[in-house]
């Protein structure tokens, strides 16, 4: 669960976030304490809605988070209900579907949908309180003393971002209607709340995941941060990113272990042409250029090409991923039969294939799926390692296929990194640099 800021924690906010009682009526010290917990745990919902891994997984929307066992307990261990009362009260729409894993389903934890007024009432709050006391900090600065470590190469524990330009883009966004334009609010306040915390200092953690990754955690994580917040307090940092990072490390994978080199003219093809690629995609199927991103994106991490709706082993409706891209069958089985899709898919269908048979051996544990995930993210996490010793101290954070730097690479250092790249790991990538502005 997510850090909730300091500054939420007060009766001021407990109040205004509450719409079925006031704390200043309530003179009985237990149920003062009582309604501060519920309330508190209410405002954990919101706060958890910053982060990817507490949303709900069977839903696409950004407003559905998981109400997990844990959170209910630390509420209360014996009964629930009257935190759960307080939920729908306050506009909450619970989902009390519960289904615990199985052999074949890693089961279904209950959701919450957390109701806009309540997220536009917090972030307004937010808003006021940063916008008064945030310290302007113009700088990127980095700290360096007790880094974490990836293997052997460091990471920096703290970083200073530029709270002036997220000031400045607060006020840009302060008046803009209550659309999707919310969340962004309401994540660039979470963000602003915790620096202003620290005098600008955001804490990173991270941990090592089982597949080798290294991710950062909290919500203070600037790893895990929404690319438009973070080009605003990373301002003048440069990422440098590996170009289409799945389907350029595949092949080799398949190389390395299955001892034999297989032609991709598709894969290649898309490497050097995917934004043009993407963008005609996009144009003759009439969707948005990020939804057509997200599906090649799942194609390279192992999407299967079905369209149709079906029941699975446990009696449940299950939507193929991509028809939940799409949100249509229809569109998704264009996407699927479009020329520029159906030849890449059917190379990574035989690097799939291969690398899944390969593997069975070495990880029996593990489906199909998950053992090319397996390799293809231990061999990234090693690039990416690669990529940490060459820029040395210059780093900021890393990302699962780029890494954010302080300073720009000349051309030169950047054709030395990938040669550095291929001499070490066997992958054949293309860096591209880009600087970090609004």
């Amino acid at each position: 669960m997510q850090r909730i800021p300091q500054v939420l924690l007060c009766d001021e906010f407990r109040n205004e976030l509450r719409s079925d009682l006031d704390f200043s009526t309530i003179t009985h010290k237990g149920t003062r304490k009582k309604e501060r917990k519920i309330t508190d745990a209410m405002t954990q919902l919101l706060v958890n809605q910053s982060c990817l891994f507490e949303r709900h997984i069977d839903y696409p929307q950004q407003d559905v988070v998981k109400l997990s066992w844990q959170l209910n307990r630390s509420v209360s261990p014996k009964n629930v209900q009257p935190f759960h009362n307080a939920l729908t009260n306050n506009g909450f729409v619970i989902n009390h579907k519960y289904r615990p894993p199985t052999a074949n389903s890693a089961g279904t934890t209950k959701s919450v949908t957390l109701p806009q007024k309540k997220l536009q009432v917090a972030s307004d709050y937010l808003e006021q309180q940063n916008l008064i006391n945030v310290e302007l900090n113009e700088d990127v600065k980095i700290y360096w003393n007790k880094p974490h470590f990836f293997g052997s190469f460091p990471v920096p524990p703290w970083i200073k971002i530029s709270t002036a330009v997220l000031k400045t883009f607060s006020n840009k966004v302060k008046n803009e209607p209550l659309t999707e334009d919310l969340y962004k609010k309401w994540n660039l306040h979470l963000r602003l709340a915790i620096a202003q915390e620290c005098d600008g200092w955001m804490k990173q953690d991270y941990k090592t995941v089982d597949f080798g990754r290294l991710v950062g955690t909290g919500i203070s994580s600037l790893q895990t941060m929404p690319k438009i917040l973070l080009k605003e307090i990373l301002n003048g940092c440069y990422e440098i990113d590996v170009n289409a990072s799945a389907m350029a490390l595949l092949p080799s994978i398949y190389k390395k272990h299955l001892g034999k080199v297989l032609r991709v003219p598709c894969i290649e093809r898309y490497i050097e042409y995917r934004s043009d690629i993407r963008e005609q995609v996009s144009s003759s199927l009439g969707v948005h250029l990020e939804t057509v991103k997200q599906a090649f994106t799942s194609i390279a991490f192992g999407a299967r090409r079905n369209t149709k709706g079906y029941i699975d082993v446990d009696d449940n409706w299950q939507i193929p991923t991509m028809s939940k891209i799409f949100g249509s069958e229809e569109v998704a089985d264009s996407f699927v039969h479009h020329k520029e899709v159906e030849g890449l898919w059917n190379e990574l269908s035989i690097i799939f294939s291969g690398l899944s048979k390969v593997s069975k051996s070495s990880l029996p544990n593990l489906k199909s799926s998950q053992r090319v995930a397996y390799l293809y993210q231990t061999n990234e996490a090693e690039m990416l390692k690669v990529m940490m010793e060459f820029v040395g101290k210059s780093l900021v954070i890393t990302k699962h296929d780029s890494i954010i730097i302080t300073s720009p690479l000349s051309n030169n250092k950047l054709r030395l990194l990938e040669h550095r790249i291929y001499n070490k790991l066997g992958f054949k990538v293309k860096l591209s640099p880009s600087l970090l502005c609004p």
